[in-house]
């Protein structure tokens, strides 16, 4: 035994990978450790030759060291980059049972949702990897069953896996359930291998440690009986504590090229205080010989290489997944047997964490309205309205959500839109997706009281990742009124108190189901007459102000008083005095004649605004729905084909018995205003000479007529 030169290289790695294994960033710090075991004797002359130091930054593969006392240790820091030992990777899966790629969404739901965690290790160097561990963090959300895999060390889970051979992979699974308690991201946990090994993660090694210390060698020359014949050997003595490696030995007479001892290979190690002698070899000379000697040596060197590792993964974010689904209309109500425009608007806030990538609305349109086309549809993201190409759009027969406020005209129709068909749509946290498009209501007839139109949004973030479903709380609602026009007008004349003079009273009644705007009521004073004054006088309140015009014709003056409002179940008085000569022959019926009235628009007392159904009246909604499929087999833009031909199903609409029993009904029950409008549109360039013009409202009215079928004018002939 003795006392060598301890020459260590020793590494530690820390590396951070990202999931798929791939390295974020990597530290690999060693230190080249000289450490002198001898109390008593110094080494000197040191030399270290290593090899494979392209990784490191080593300026030179061989350093010297001049000396290092006794019990001296010496420590040179390096660094390296490049070579690694183990290669982990892990896998989270939020919608394993599909066999397809892993994602990282999950669905915002009060009940747990399973996740399976892949960890796989793989040990890529040509060395044993030893004491190898993982260990992982868990956030607090998730919950995981006990396992005979791993153990549980400080709220961690421990997998000790120890022993790694060359080329050998290790793949470890947990299948865990997380709660759900808000729409923030979810730290999924971190997990870290560490290792130890015999060898370096820089691949560099030891080559040659030589160094020298006390050792003394001389040529013992010793003379034979015989004078001039010389015995000689080469002696070698180890004067330190250390062991000496003795390699090998030439001796040279002095005058003499070639070497009368050349030993190469002796490998003999040579203990403290220990000798070595050499072969005895037989020289000739007349005087005493002289020698050099050359004697190859080192302090035995005890080599070591040893290397540590820890390599964490980046920790991986869950991202959920939740939207408000928001829809309205323009207006809550419309009139029956009247064509009607609505404009529907859709809104889609993201309001979860994870970016939506792809939508499908399912969205019912009630059986009063036409269904849109495909251009008048339009899809925008913070004012930018998307391509064609970006969303697909099929109509189809018969609404898909409500059950309840539908209407007896028809089937409805439902629209359905993927939209983020040729590129991920990108709608991240916070921004909004609008759709909009028009409706019209052609005929609604009054059968139709209170309709609801609900709408469903499905969505996803990756392709094979969980599903979202959302149905708008609130649907908006639509009503089809029924108010029609109900009034009576007539007027009186009554002998005054004196000769040539009349009292005339003009009644307008408003037994409507509703509020008129604008009425004026009409009348002609023959020309020998003057009005001497005139008062108005409301049911409901009394004396009211109007103003008065007058216009002068051939046939007398034509007075107009301009009532305003009138409310429902309200009834208007015009009484005024006309003054005329006593002596001039006038008959009362020449004033008899009522000349008309003339209103404008139903009063709808309440602002027509949106109005939406509440969440106890409509079909409930559903959370979520993970079966359903978003992305297209295709990726290319193509409008999809109706399922059932929407003319058809119109066709066979019209020929059932109970419409057509409607339509009968809406002819008998058709506004003044419409017929008005047929009479217009019926009429031909062949009839336009059988028309009449009304001079106060401006209707046409067959020849003929005694009175506007409008306002109530008699015409004069």
């Amino acid at each position: 035994s003795g006392d060598k030169l301890h020459a260590i290289l020793k590494e530690s790695e820390e590396s951070s990978l990202n999931p798929n294994g791939t390295v974020r960033n990597q530290s690999i710090k060693g230190e080249l450790i000289l450490r002198n075991a001898s109390k008593k004797h110094r080494a000197w002359d040191i030399e270290i030759q290593l090899k494979n130091t392209d990784s490191t930054d080593f300026g030179e593969a061989i350093i010297p060291i001049r000396e290092l006392d006794a019990t001296e240790e010496k420590i040179i820091k390096y660094s390296a980059q490049g070579p690694r030992m183990i290669v982990m990777t892990e896998s989270i899966d939020t919608d394993s049972e599909r066999n397809e790629e892993s994602s990282l969404s999950l669905v915002y739901l009060d009940n747990p949702q399973d996740i399976l965690i892949s960890i796989e290790l793989e040990n890529i160097s040509s060395v044993p990897l030893n004491d190898v561990k993982v260990t992982r963090t868990m956030p607090e959300s998730f919950a995981h069953a006990e396992d005979a895999e791993y153990v549980i060390e400080d709220e961690m889970l421990v997998w000790n896996i120890g022993r790694l051979n060359p080329g050998e992979k290790r793949p470890l699974s947990l299948s865990v359930s997380a709660n759900i308690s808000s729409v923030d991201k979810i730290s999924a946990g971190i997990s870290t291998a560490t290792y130890s090994a015999d060898a370096t993660i820089s691949r560099s090694k030891f080559e040659k440690v030589t160094s020298s210390g006390r050792q003394f060698s001389y040529v013992n020359a010793k003379e034979q009986d015989r004078p001039g014949v010389w015995d000689c050997k080469c002696v070698f003595e180890n004067k330190s504590s250390f062991v000496v490696a003795l390699s090998g030995a030439t001796v040279r007479l002095i005058g003499r090229d070639e070497p009368i001892l050349d030993v190469s290979d002796i490998r003999q190690d040579i203990p403290p205080e220990g000798r070595w002698d050499s072969m005895i070899k037989r020289v000739e000379s007349e005087e005493q010989p002289s020698f050099t000697q050359e004697v190859r040596y080192s302090i035995l060197p005890r080599i070591s290489v040893e290397s540590k590792g820890k390599v964490s993964l980046k920790e991986q974010k869950l991202t959920i997944l939740d939207a408000i689904v928001n829809k309205r209309y323009d207006k809550s109500r419309i009139k029956s047997y009247v064509s009607s425009d609505v404009e529907a608007v859709i809104t889609i806030e993201n309001t979860g964490s994870a970016i939506m990538n792809v939508v499908r609305i399912l969205d019912d349109i009630p059986g009063i309205f036409n269904p849109p086309s495909h251009g008048q549809i339009s899809i925008e993201i913070e004012g930018l309205e998307l391509k064609p190409e970006q969303y697909q759009v099929e109509i189809i027969n018969g609404i898909q959500i409500e059950e309840k406020l539908v209407s007896p005209d028809s089937n409805g129709h439902g629209l359905r839109a993927t939209i983020g068909t040729s590129a991920p749509l990108g709608l991240r946290p916070g921004k909004t997706m609008i759709i909009r498009y028009p409706l019209h209501a052609p005929d609604p007839s009054p059968q139709n009281k209170l309709l609801s139109a609900p709408v469903k949004a499905y969505f996803s973030s990756e392709r094979f990742g969980p599903v979202a479903e959302r149905m708008v709380k609130k649907p908006p609602q639509i009503r089809v009124v029924h108010r029609r026009r109900n009034i009576s007008t007539g007027k009186e004349v009554f002998p005054g108190g004196g000769l040539g003079k009349y009292e005339i009273m003009l009644m307008f009644d408003n037994n409507s189901d509703s509020a008129l705007e604008d009425l004026a009521l009409h009348d002609v004073v023959p020309g020998t007459f003057s009005i001497e004054n005139s008062s108005v006088r409301s049911s409901l309140s009394g004396e009211r102000e109007a103003s008065t015009t007058k216009e002068s014709a051939r046939e007398g003056t034509h007075v107009t008083w301009a009532i305003g409002r009138i409310e429902k179940d309200e009834r208007i008085e015009v009484v005024y005095v006309i003054q005329g000569d006593p002596e001039s022959e006038y008959k009362m019926s020449d004033v008899q004649d009522f000349h008309g009235a003339t209103f404008g628009d139903e009063v709808d007392e309440d602002p027509n605004l949106p109005e939406w159904v509440e969440e106890s009246i409509s079909t409930k909604s559903i959370s979520a729905n993970n079966d359903v499929i978003l992305y297209p087999e295709s990726e290319e833009f193509e409008e999809g084909p109706t399922e059932e031909p929407v003319e058809e199903t119109k066709e066979e609409e019209t020929t059932e018995e109970p419409v057509e029993e409607t339509k009968e009904e809406e002819t008998t029950e058709e506004p003044v205003e419409k017929a008005v409008e047929k009479n217009k549109v019926e009429g031909s360039d062949d009839n336009k000479d059988s028309i009449q013009e009304c001079p106060t409202c401006g209707s046409e009215n067959p020849i003929g007529s005694s009175q506007c079928i409008l306002c109530g004018f008699s015409f004069v002939k």
